[in-house]
């Protein structure tokens, strides 16, 4: 699966890694958002974000913007360069998977497709605490 995920990112673009391009894509969906609330999605540290959100201000994907009231407060907005470069890199990734998905016979595609809508309905109902190890005193 790599080969439609990180490495064909890497494939199309040096610009960003897939993990940056992560952080854009979450950008693009929570902005504005701030540092701790990025750090808080991707569960790093927020010192960790602040280097990631540097590579994408140097490319001019994301800009950091002071709020009014609380000097503080970074928040964090993607840039019209920054939805294009995703946008872009999304249409390719789903014209590979398409591609891909075409290479395989009908009937093979509809039982691969049923499956995988199987699985991830499962995981959506999956009661996950049952698999949580109950801690020893």
């Amino acid at each position: 699966m790599n080969h439609v995920g990180p490495n064909l990112i890497n494939r199309v673009q040096q610009t960003l890694t897939p993990g940056q391009l992560f952080m854009l894509h979450m950008i693009m969906h929570e902005q504005p958002c701030t540092v701790s609330r990025l750090a808080e999605k991707m569960e790093v540290a927020p010192s960790a974000i602040t280097a990631m959100l540097d590579r994408l201000e140097t490319h001019t994907f994301v800009e950091r913007i002071r709020d009014q009231s609380d000097r503080r407060v970074v928040r964090i907005k993607i840039t019209d360069n920054g939805s294009a470069h995703l946008n872009d890199l999304w249409s390719i990734r789903q014209k590979v998977l398409t591609h891909c998905l075409l290479q395989v016979p009908d009937t093979d595609r509809t039982v691969f497709l049923a499956v995988l809508d199987r699985l991830a309905h499962t995981a959506e109902n999956l009661d996950i605490t049952a698999f949580i190890p109950e801690e020893k005193d």
